[in-house]
């Protein structure tokens, strides 16, 4: 009960709070003070007491101000900068700037860098980060600044489990957007990190090296890490080169590596500008893309009815793979892009995996890029809705088949591949993801071959199916396989999820008022199911008390490949492990479960393992066993 309260307290501050920074107070100042009297008498450290201002969505001056980072191109620029002075180098993290505060050892507010002098105030969101300490061993007001940034493979799981309309282009994005929810209970299933680079208020004389130290100490994860006492050429090279080869191997997106004068005494010296600091200065690696003609755009329907822009590419090789085609992901990205079919654009891989247009390099064409007025799979009027172009169609071969491979993929059907789906669609036997479980074997090996037997009993196998996997697979806006298992922890069956009414939905962790709308309305097509169960589809629900029992989660496998594999690139192998749920360790370490020995094995690498008994083994071995 004293949880169940102490939840309704900080829901009903938070919102006063906001109310009344917005200029539109709902109760008096003494009824707002009595709420927060009985949160501290039943939880005096909540930090839902020590937020500072609006709990999100308000502006946040920054004292002093956030400012940007100067930028060199060659390592002789890096050494006439210096002029001999001792240095200090880490990572230039691709992430979102925040600063932290902390007061009487709490974290109080958390903003983001905005325009440098102004930011938002995101306290609320930053809280729910596990990785971002909530109080730290030290009483004065404090200021931490860093990247809040994702993880590759975090990145990659989210993405994984989207269907392609709804992927995101970058870990940086997803992590900002996430940061940025308005409804903070969004944060939940995805991790964000955050790497701490600058310490104010904390013994201003101290070196970057101490800064550093101390933040370690209060739990933070720092991106300085290497002291140069004596930078000459030689020096400055052979690290900025070690970076550069480690940074396909690294679980996080770095773009060049940042250089600054140790010594506090330095630092007065040369003071800032109005734009950057004199005493800091960053070596940005050379761009991994490449430019390549767009020789047309085709549009795909997903499964939710929105078209997506496709850039067919003159095929250009880049960070190791050929690219042909890349996602323009919605309808007013491809309009501010002002891209057409005999432009050039620049192409990148996001995290050396996901193909992404960055910009026009060269303009072949005039006139307005033109939006289809009609969907190219059923022809239906198209119509724009936000950033997207929807297709209109009461019937659509492009979204029906998106319905059913999402699922398919999402129940474990093995088998059919989308060149078998299609010709399933169109021989008529299969037009809604409820017809496959009125297949019969003698029409799949007549329009499959003789993989027909193994695709029934595939299919016979998802008839029974967890409560949370039926809800995910339906293909309702908003409800994918984290939001499945939270509906499926918190109601009891399909028929008390029907009946549940906004307040009820939105009473569920991540779930905000547009989510509830989508999920209610979704569940409540009764189409959408009603023949799954006339063809044989069983609802598994959960037993909640075995559940509670049940203390032990499966842990993750996480590895590390040293040594090269033939034709594959590192990236493409950590998208193959991804798939497989496998995590890629940033290096050896005493938390992976293999080191996997590819050719021509780091034998420093294998030395590490030994060390720290970290078990070893082949990648034939390894890809046998886990990937095949």
């Amino acid at each position: 009960m004293v949880d169940e309260e102490r939840k309704k307290l900080e829901n009903l501050i938070l919102y006063h709070k906001r109310k009344y920074y917005d200029d539109d107070p709902e109760i008096s100042d003494a009824e707002y003070d009595s709420l927060e009297d009985r949160l501290r008498d039943i939880d005096p450290d909540n930090p839902v007491l020590f937020i500072v201002g609006t709990p999100s969505g308000g502006n946040v001056i920054h004292d002093p101000p956030m400012l940007s980072c100067q930028k060199a191109k060659t390592v002789d620029k890096i050494i006439s900068w210096s002029e001999n002075r001792p240095l200090m180098m880490g990572y230039k993290i691709d992430g979102l700037s925040l600063k932290i505060i902390y007061q009487d050892s709490k974290l109080i507010q958390a903003a983001t860098r905005g325009s440098g002098t102004l930011g938002d105030d995101v306290t609320l969101n930053v809280l729910k980060i596990q990785a971002i300490p909530k109080t730290i061993p030290f009483e004065e007001r404090v200021e931490i600044r860093g990247e809040l940034y994702m993880r590759i493979s975090e990145f990659n799981r989210i993405n994984n489990s989207l269907p392609s309309d709804e992927k995101y282009s970058n870990p940086r994005n997803l992590a900002a957007g996430t940061a940025k929810q308005k409804d903070a209970r969004m944060m939940e299933g995805r991790t964000l990190n955050f790497m701490a680079f600058e310490l104010l208020g904390w013994n201003n004389q101290a070196t970057i090296e101490e800064k550093t130290s101390t933040l370690k100490t209060w739990g933070f994860e720092t991106s300085d890490y290497l002291t140069i006492d004596s930078p000459n050429y030689e020096e400055v090279s052979k690290h900025f080169k070690s970076v550069e080869n480690e940074r396909d191997s690294l679980d996080f997106e770095i773009d060049g590596v940042v250089f600054k004068y140790n010594l506090a005494s330095d630092r007065e010296e040369v003071g800032a500008t109005d734009h950057h600091p004199r005493w800091q200065i960053a070596l940005k690696f050379e761009s991994k893309g490449k430019s390549t003609k767009l020789n047309a755009i085709t549009w795909q329907v997903g499964r939710t009815s929105v078209l997506t822009p496709v850039a067919e590419l003159e095929p250009v090789e880049v960070s190791g793979a050929v690219i042909g085609r890349a996602t323009m992901h919605n309808a007013d990205f491809l309009i501010k892009l002002d891209a057409k079919p005999g432009d050039f654009v620049y192409v990148e891989r996001s995290g050396e995996v996901i193909p992404k247009i960055i910009r026009v390099t060269a303009k072949n064409t005039t006139g307005k890029v033109n939006l289809p007025d009609r969907c190219p799979s059923c022809g239906a009027k198209t119509v724009r809705s936000g950033v997207n172009l929807l297709c209109t169609g009461d019937s659509c071969r492009g979204r029906d088949i998106q319905q059913i491979s999402s699922w398919i993929r999402k129940t474990g059907i093995d088998g059919i591949g989308s060149k078998s789906l299609e010709k399933l669609y169109d021989s008529g036997l299969l037009k809604h993801y409820s017809d496959l479980y009125s297949l019969t074997e003698e029409q799949l090996v007549s329009l499959l071959g003789k993989n027909g037997a193994k695709i029934l009993s595939s299919i016979g196998d998802a008839k029974e199916l967890p409560f949370r996997t039926f809800l995910a697979a339906l293909g309702i806006d908003s409800l994918g396989r984290t939001m499945g298992k939270r509906l499926e922890n918190n109601f009891e069956s399909l028929e008390e999820l029907v009946e549940a009414s906004i307040e009820k939905l939105k009473s569920v962790e991540g779930i905000s008022d547009i989510t509830a709308l989508n999920i209610q309305k979704g569940i409540r097509q009764t189409e959408r199911y009603a023949k799954l169960f006339e063809n044989g589809v069983k609802i598994i629900y959960l037993d909640k008390k075995t559940d509670q029992k049940q203390t032990k989660v499966k842990k993750q496998m996480k590895i590390y490949i040293t040594g090269k594999v033939e034709d594959i690139t590192k990236a493409q192998l950590k998208e193959m492990t991804a798939e497989k749920g496998i995590e890629w360790g940033s290096g050896v370490s005493k938390s992976l479960d293999y080191l996997v020995l590819a050719e021509n094995a780091g034998e420093k690498r294998q030395e590490q393992a030994a060390a720290l008994g970290v078990k070893m083994i082949s990648w034939e071995e390894f890809y046998s066993k886990y990937l095949k």
